[in-house]
């Protein structure tokens, strides 16, 4: 395997004071990885004010500091102070001592029978999206919006599973939760370029709508922590939902000082299944989508699989059998990985990474987007090829695709996902042929936390029977 070329850049940092670095990542992150990347090789390393900033972008790197290193890299402080203001502390915005607790309680809930028992739910949302919202009769075409119309699908699954909920009662609430959880992830985004954070109290830009639209969330959720807060401590549901599970865990540390989620806890992990749980699987499916109607011949040949399938079609265990389909999606997300890059880290003390020193204090940034697309890794990178992930292909490095994050802050709910995306896939492809308008073509990407198309990417729905 090719090695990293761990040399000390030269540090960049124009004047004043490497302020413009700021507002270049703010204005087009994905555009600055690539000049840091072109310009400086494996290892980039700015400075802002005072503090060192190191973008890597080799795999090697990219393990050493999530994987082999873990310990000395945390998650940045105002990172998290940032997202605290939105999510709470829950199992995606924490880190040590109580991210460890928070994670060992909440890992029995994301279990592979717990997501299968969750299939029934997932397939019920899909067939409610595509009864309500898609062409119904053979051969009738609508264009449409395919992140607003994956979005309403996959929040309804999260509302489903977390809830228990049934039918179309979930519709509502589910804009509204959609609509507050993007709002909120761009005044994330907003927030994280500021030089200097405000005070909670300060009349900031956007203060007063997320104040509105966190409320609007504390509305929803929290009386639903209290009715079935007695419920579930005297015996858990037979057909318990992910809420019940939350509230009936208990950490399997024999010295555990807080074996249960308090409802706070339980609260705060509600607001990020909202926002990691359906928004990232809502931009993987926009894309896909748009993946497949630009690409006819590999959604036909996902077809082709499904007839050769065994099982009941279009259930969780007969798509275990589907490599190829799994292999879009994969390769859906290689090209429009759902984050752009990794929670930003900080070294608690100096770290060794095959020849380069990060002293401590520097900021690390792991460039997913990047690694995804070097051609070292991927030949021909900006090619839709599915094949990169069937049994027999090229081997890719560790670290080269990332599109869940590595080490042991993987993504939690990363099989819940997987399974979520491979049904809705499968419905969708199974019904409909897509295709772009004529003269269009994929719209460019944009981060709001997650990767989002810059414009609305619509899509031509044909029913096929």
């Amino acid at each position: 395997m090719e090695t990293a070329q761990a040399r000390e850049s030269t540090v960049v940092r124009p004047w004043p004071l490497g302020l413009p670095l700021l507002t270049e990542v703010r204005r087009d992150p994905l555009g600055a990885m690539e000049r840091f990347h072109a310009e400086c090789g494996d290892v980039a390393h700015l400075r802002v004010l005072s503090t060192d900033l190191y973008y890597l972008f080799h795999p090697a790197l990219a393990r050493s500091v999530l994987v082999d290193h873990q310990d000395i890299f945390t998650k940045e402080e105002r990172t998290l102070d940032i997202f605290h203001t939105v999510h709470g502390a829950n199992v995606i915005t924490t880190d040590g001592p109580v991210w460890e607790r928070q994670r060992r309680i909440l890992k029995g809930s994301f279990t592979l029978q717990r997501i299968e028992a969750c299939s029934g739910l997932m397939a019920a949302a899909a067939d409610l999206g595509i009864s309500s919202e898609l062409p119904q009769r053979g051969g009738e075409t609508s264009l449409i919006d395919v992140d607003r119309f994956t979005t309403r699908i996959t929040m309804d699954v999260i509302l489903r599973a977390l809830f228990g909920y049934r039918g179309s009662r979930s519709r509502e609430e589910s804009d509204a939760i959609s609509g507050a959880v993007r709002a909120l992830s761009r005044q994330v985004m907003r927030e994280f370029f500021w030089p200097v954070r405000p005070s909670s109290w300060w009349p900031y830009p956007g203060r007063a709508d997320k104040h509105r639209h966190l409320e609007l969330l504390r509305g929803l959720i929290e009386p639903r922590i209290r009715e079935r807060r007695g419920a579930t401590e005297t015996a858990l549901p037979p057909a318990a939902d992910m809420l019940d599970l939350m509230l009936a865990a208990r950490d399997e540390a024999a010295d555990a000082e807080s074996p249960a989620l308090t409802d706070e806890e339980i609260y705060a992990n509600c607001i990020g299944l909202f926002g990691a749980g359906h928004d990232t699987s809502a931009s993987v499916l926009a894309w896909w989508i748009g993946l497949m109607a630009a690409h006819p011949d590999v959604a036909e040949r996902v077809r082709e699989e499904a007839r050769a399938r065994p099982g009941v079609p279009g259930s969780a265990r007969s798509l275990g059998e589907a490599p190829y389909l799994h292999a879009t999606l994969k390769e859906a997300m290689r090209l429009y990985p759902p984050s752009a890059a990794t929670f930003t880290r900080k070294a608690t003390r100096e770290a060794h990474l095959d020849g380069l020193t990060i002293p401590c204090g520097a900021l690390v940034v792991i460039p997913i987007w990047s690694l995804h697309r070097d051609d070292r890794w991927f030949p021909a990178p900006e090619v839709f090829q599915p094949e990169r992930f069937l049994p027999g292909a090229a081997t890719v490095p560790r670290g080269a695709f990332m599109p869940f994050g590595a080490g042991p802050h993987v993504c939690l709910g990363q099989q819940f996902a997987m399974v979520e995306m491979a049904l809705i896939a499968d419905r969708l492809l199974q019904a409909y042929d897509f295709a772009l308008p004529r003269g269009t073509d994929l719209p460019v990407p944009r981060v709001e936390l997650v990767l989002k198309p810059a414009s609305p990417l619509r899509v031509e729905f044909t029913r096929r029977h």
